[in-house]
């Protein structure tokens, strides 16, 4: 007898045949007395539906166009292969450009700094590419161990969030109130 749905509307829509408490055969019966409580992880992490969760600032690549004219085909494609997250790709003209999932694979591009630095031919010059964080933009990761979907383990993560600022705000305006 799964002990995971409310309904059977929940039951239907679910992807796995619920948490199984007991298994009794035919003709079995059980009797028990139970206590059901709700609590959340900030009293015991057994209330955590979430595993992991990360983030990380999304990179900006740049490509100077200037610069990257500069190199020959072969140069191109030592950049091009220097980075071992192949965030840059070269076209068919032969042009590096941006590999089309670049911003969620870019994580390590020093490789790419020493090899672009080993092709300057004057240290002061401008990189043919810069990967920097950007600072308004970052990619958010949540992995949820099965009590909770990702999506409904983010939207109630925002809610709590929105309640606690507006809880702030008003606390704000009571010290205002009070000047």
């Amino acid at each position: 007898m799964p002990a995971h749905f409310l309904s059977d509307d929940e039951a239907e829509d679910a992807q796995d045949r619920g948490i199984a408490i007991v298994k009794i055969g035919p003709g079995q019966r059980l009797k028990f007395k139970a206590i059901a409580r709700m609590g959340i992880s900030k009293e015991h992490a057994k209330w955590c539906p979430v595993a992991v969760a990360t983030y990380r600032f999304s990179p900006v690549i740049t490509i100077n166009e200037d610069q990257v004219a500069t190199l020959s085909l072969d140069e191109k494609e030592e950049l091009v292969n220097a980075c071992p997250d192949r965030i840059l790709e070269l076209n068919e003209e032969g042009n590096i450009v941006a590999a089309e999932d670049a911003e969620h694979m870019a994580t390590f591009t020093e490789d790419l700094y020493y090899a672009q630095q080993a092709m300057k031919k004057r240290p002061e010059d401008e990189d043919f590419v810069s990967v920097v964080q950007s600072k308004d933009r970052f990619l958010f990761s949540v992995e949820g161990t099965g009590a909770m979907d990702a999506e409904e383990i983010l939207m109630s993560s925002l809610r709590v969030l929105k309640d606690r600022l507006n809880y702030l705000a008003q606390e704000v305006e009571n010290l205002k109130d009070l000047m």
